[in-house]
């Protein structure tokens, strides 16, 4: 029995809440959609002018979080020979790029989304981001997607050959440069990064 105040099961009252629960439905998927695209491809860490004029001068200034603060500390203290180059700085502008990547580099406690880097982190730890054994673990297919058995030392470096948006530390697997590969790169990577 229908209780006298109930509505009637009308076609069109089953078809009208049909109607709002499909439209709430796409409104929520579409809001999903717009925040998801909106935080996606940030890097979560600001940038310092003065870290992309003076690292970027010679290289990629390459993202904070890439490395741990104590390897930038590392760095930092052997800028004299950085990697066979003489990249010293007066010591206000040192000052400035220390504090800029203590402050943005990978440090247990302080999550990122590049803290999976610091898995398996040997003490002490390496002062080139592809002698991260997380950064090895996730690039271990990459010799064999380029079809070739052994990568020259130095070949993952310039990461702008394969992440479209590594200037902005975006590093997403899912936005590498179309096609990216030796037939791309004419067989070596650049040497400006």
């Amino acid at each position: 029995m229908i209780p006298s105040n109930a509505a009637p099961n009308h076609p069109n009252t089953n078809l009208l809440r049909t109607g709002i629960l499909l439209l709430v439905g796409i409104l929520l998927f579409g809001i999903y959609g717009v925040v998801a695209h909106g935080l996606e491809g940030k890097p979560e860490y600001e940038t310092n002018q003065d870290y992309i004029e003076e690292c970027g001068a010679c290289h990629l200034a390459y993202a904070p979080d890439l490395l741990p603060v104590e390897s930038w500390q590392q760095i930092m203290l052997g800028l004299e020979d950085h990697f066979g180059d003489n990249a010293e700085l007066d010591q206000e502008t040192s000052d400035i790029l220390q504090t800029y990547l203590e402050t943005h580099g990978l440090s247990r406690g302080r999550a990122s989304k590049m803290s999976r880097l610091l898995r398996g982190v040997p003490s002490p730890p390496p002062m080139r981001i592809t002698e991260l054994p997380a950064f090895l673990n996730m690039h271990y297919s990459v010799p064999q997607q380029l079809g070739v058995t052994d990568l020259k030392e130095g070949y993952l470096s310039p990461c702008a050959d394969c992440h479209r948006q590594a200037a902005e530390g975006i590093y997403d697997a899912e936005r590498l440069h179309p096609g990216y590969g030796p037939a791309n790169w004419g067989g070596e990577p650049s040497q400006s990064d």
